[in-house]
């Protein structure tokens, strides 16, 4: 029989505490998130950087614009790299849901939200809601057209007048696009809708792959009018470029969405970052960056944002649009784009 002595007895409890305390720390340090999103790169840095932070969970991202990121999601999906699909239009991630590509969650803080903005199945959440606006260039706009009076409606894109001096986002890569896309077929039904798409067309500029870009675009005075949603004009126009956001009536809105991926190699910090994303600390830190307004009630409203209920917002059926996304995308590129 092996006899300790009393300093080689401690000598060995000390050891196995040591190692015990080392591989619970390498356990909670290897507790790690993958992120895929098309929120702006900054944004997703700060956000996440802040889950981290108080967490201890170690987060990293993928910038893509939502079209990219559902595809790359599909072509992934019998070997999941990412754990959440984090921002985007509902109706992009609504589109994963046939595809098997998510799984449904039902987050605990769901209960203080509106299910107006959140799956009835729980597979995704939204976090956020923002509104389609045009981000006019007041010195260019002056300038082109001094007895012209401000676009205000959908159909007053069309003017002849306007020919190359709009930028988009093309809906093949950008959820804003889509939106503003699927927000005509709500308005005119879907015959109509393409004849208007056929008319924007002939003024648009260029196509842009991010829903951001064109705000940019108008920012620079590389056009005079830019489609987008109003939080991305808003947050240029705080910045100091001479904007002016305009939200035209039967306006497309999006709900910005998280939703975890299906057989993502880490599906508790995916659960963990949703509770994070949608409880008010959480919100309340992504509406103070973002200029968007947040789902939760109790989210405070940043300054310069609007209030949805002040605006006059066309009735966006998601499932429709998220179900009739690859057909209605398809047609376009090849009106548009072919």
């Amino acid at each position: 029989m092996i006899s300790l002595t009393r300093k080689t007895f401690l000598r060995v409890i000390t050891v196995l505490m040591l190692t015990l305390l080392f591989v619970t720390a390498s356990a909670y340090a290897s507790e790690s998130l993958v992120v895929y999103s098309p929120l702006h790169e900054e944004e997703i840095a700060r956000i996440l950087d802040k889950f981290s932070q108080e967490t201890g969970i170690k987060a990293e991202f993928i910038r893509l614009s939502a079209g990219a990121v559902a595809a790359r999601l599909i072509a992934e999906k019998d070997h999941p790299m990412a754990d959440v699909f984090f921002g985007g239009s509902a109706e992009t991630h609504e589109s994963l849901i046939g595809e098997e590509i998510l799984r449904p969650y039902q987050s605990p803080v769901l209960k203080d939200i509106d299910p107006a903005f959140y799956h009835p199945e729980y597979y995704w959440s939204g976090f956020y809601v923002g509104a389609i606006g045009f981000a006019i260039n007041n010195a260019r706009f002056k300038e082109k057209y001094p007895d012209k009076e401000y676009p205000t409606t959908w159909e007053d894109l069309l003017d002849p007048d306007y020919k190359g001096e709009i930028s988009m986002a093309s809906p093949a890569a950008s959820g804003t696009a889509y939106t503003v896309v699927a927000t005509q077929f709500f308005r005119l039904g879907e015959e109509k809708a393409w004849e208007y798409l056929e008319g924007l067309h002939k003024n648009i500029s260029f196509y842009t792959t991010a829903g951001a870009a064109p705000a940019q675009h108008a920012a620079l005075g590389e056009c005079t009018i830019g489609i987008a949603f109003g939080h991305d004009v808003m947050k240029l126009i705080q910045s100091g470029y001479d904007l002016t956001l305009i939200y035209p009536k039967d306006t497309g809105w999006e709900v910005g969405a998280v939703s975890i991926v299906k057989g993502g190699p880490n599906p508790e910090a995916a659960e963990k970052f949703v509770d994070w994303i949608l409880d008010v600390d959480g919100q309340q830190f992504h509406s103070d960056i973002s200029l968007r307004v947040a789902t939760h009630p109790k989210v405070v409203l940043p300054e310069g944002a609007t209030p949805i209920s002040e605006l006059q917002l066309i009735d966006y059926d998601y499932e429709w649009a998220g179900q009739n996304r690859d057909r209605i995308v398809e047609e376009w590129n090849k009106r548009f784009l072919d």
